[in-house]
Formats: structure tokens, sequence, C-alpha cells
């Protein structure tokens, strides 16, 4: 699979990286494990800055309409998302815009970054 990702129930923290190609159904999988493991609520980072992807505007507003779904689920941990440089910010910026992360989801250059952000917003967590 072109996304490999961990779940650390302990640390209540997804890290996902991209290492290929990827498509709408390999983020779909993706998402639809970390909804399986009851991981939603977590922090997640996910790294696309090393992959690409062969979707497009319709598949971001179809995950974008995903992402606000499983805000009625529950409550969702934050996100970090560090895009392939060029029109992977734009899709992101998209993606969060439609996935109504309200202030829960932000944009960074690098995973160091995004972990950084992530352990400060973990402050108060049970």
């Amino acid at each position: 699979m072109p996304i490999e990702y961990t779940i650390d129930h302990e640390k209540r923290l997804v890290h996902a990286r991209v290492l290929g190609v990827i498509t709408l159904k390999d983020i779909e999988n993706f998402t639809d494990a970390v909804v399986a493991q009851e991981a939603l609520t977590y922090r997640k980072l996910f790294d696309g800055s090393q992959g690409d992807g062969t979707y497009d505007d319709k598949d971001v507003m179809m995950l974008g309409a995903r992402a606000a779904a499983y805000a009625t689920l529950a409550r969702r941990g934050p996100l970090a998302l560090v895009p392939r440089p060029g029109v992977g910010a734009e899709l992101a910026k998209r993606y969060i815009n439609l996935g109504k992360f309200e202030g829960q989801a932000r944009i960074f250059d690098t995973s160091d970054e995004a972990l950084t952000w992530l352990d400060t917003e973990s402050k108060g967590e049970p």
C-alpha cells in the first residue's frame, strides 16, 4: 500500500507517510482503518511530501465530505498535513475547508514542525 502508517494507541497518535502514487481509494482505505481502530480522536500526522496523487478536485470534494461526516461520529483529534510542495498545498487547504476541521487542522512544511504542533495540541487531552 502506498500509504505507510502506524496507529499508536498509547501515544494517541496516527502517523502516515505517502510512499508513492496514491489514489482516492488508498486514502479512503487509510481513513477507514483509522476509524475501525477507534483512532479518530487521536492526533494525526499525514506526510505526503514524498508522494504524489492521482486524485482531482472531485476526489478532494469527496474526501472533504467524508471528513465532515466523520465529525458527526466523534470529536476528531488534530490533523497535521505535510503536503507535496506545489499543488499539494492547495489540495490540502481545500480538504481542510471542506472537512470542517474548525481550527483542528493545519498545513506544515516538515514533519518535525507538524509533530511539534501536535504535541502542543495534545496538552489537556485525557
